[in-house]
């Protein structure tokens, strides 16, 4: 009887992982379909109106001017598009970097020209952790950065890391989310079993949200 319970048990146990597991591919693989069209092929689209709106204005060298302005900085762009989007595709190299210097390279190479700025602070000990570990701390890390210029419309991130002796707390907070949106917004990311949780859950740390001072406040906590 017990064996049978077990068996059971077991098959439930392994059907609700498989089913999260398909669950949290198909949002992703939703989440970068949307990010190739949103951020590359609109741009392309307009880059080719502009293209067509050039042939058409062969004797009208103010016009051709402007237009030229305007693809330059569409195709920059562009550029910023594809190197996020290679970058979240790219596989995380921690290997010889402590994760403190990591992050910091992280929201260094996350910043927008003229569009953001994500500010890095470190305070206390780092704790030695492994690589494991320290791959889906900094895909949280980076797609709460991503979430914070793409879905809050920030103009800052403030990423901070506090360690103590047996705990790390990773705060990510923007200054973009509407206050009276906020409750609303926190509300649907609890909601959701997406890569945030799933990374989260993997390795036993704590997610939160709530308001912050400037915006939205993103809170993980793990226990070393």
């Amino acid at each position: 009887m017990f064996s049978h319970l077990r068996i059971i048990t077991k098959q439930k146990y392994e059907t609700e992982i498989a089913t999260r597991t398909a669950e949290v591919c198909e949002q992703i693989a939703r989440e970068m379909g949307a990010e190739i069209h949103d951020e590359l092929i609109q741009k392309l689209t307009i880059f080719s109106l502009h293209l067509d709106r050039l042939d058409r204005a062969t004797n009208h060298p103010a016009e051709i001017e402007s237009l030229l302005l305007k693809m330059r900085s569409d195709f920059q762009g562009m550029v910023s598009s594809v190197r996020s989007i290679s970058r979240k595709l790219m596989p995380v190299n921690i290997m010889n970097d402590s994760f403190q210097v990591s992050i910091k390279l992280l929201c260094k190479n996350l910043e927008q020209d003229g569009q953001g700025q994500v500010h890095f602070e470190n305070s206390g000990d780092e704790t030695e952790t492994t690589t494991q570990i320290k791959k889906h701390l900094y895909r949280v890390v980076q797609e709460l950065i991503h979430n914070a210029f793409k879905h809050s419309a920030a103009w800052h991130v403030w990423v901070r890391l506090i360690w103590k002796k047996e705990e790390l707390t990773i705060e990510v907070e923007d200054d973009g989310s509407a206050f009276s949106m906020l409750q609303e917004q926190i509300a649907r990311l609890e909601s959701k079993h997406n890569t945030l949780k799933m990374r989260t859950q993997a390795i036993n740390a704590h997610l939160s949200f709530r308001q912050g001072e400037k915006g939205l406040l993103a809170t993980v906590k793990y226990k070393i």
